[in-house]
């Protein structure tokens, strides 16, 4: 089954609307990338910059998925 991120988005807008929200585990996979992240978003001279995609991807990811899980660590 293909990843449709237009029909995913779709999908999850509609959920949001009832107060369901869906995120995954982390927003920082680059394995996504040609799935939930253009990678033309992340390039610079002609490779992936992954620095760009540190900094950016989460603003990419929240146009999908509206939460995330964020581990908090208690001292």
């Amino acid at each position: 089954m293909a990843f449709d991120c237009d029909q995913i988005k779709q999908q999850l807008a509609k959920l949001a609307q009832d107060a369901v929200y869906v995120g995954t585990s982390t927003w920082k996979y680059a394995g996504w990338t040609g799935m939930l992240y253009d990678r033309a978003r992340y390039e610079y001279r002609g490779k992936f910059a992954e620095s760009r995609f540190e900094k950016n991807c989460l603003a990419e990811y929240a146009e999908v998925f509206k939460t995330v899980c964020v581990d908090v660590r208690v001292l």
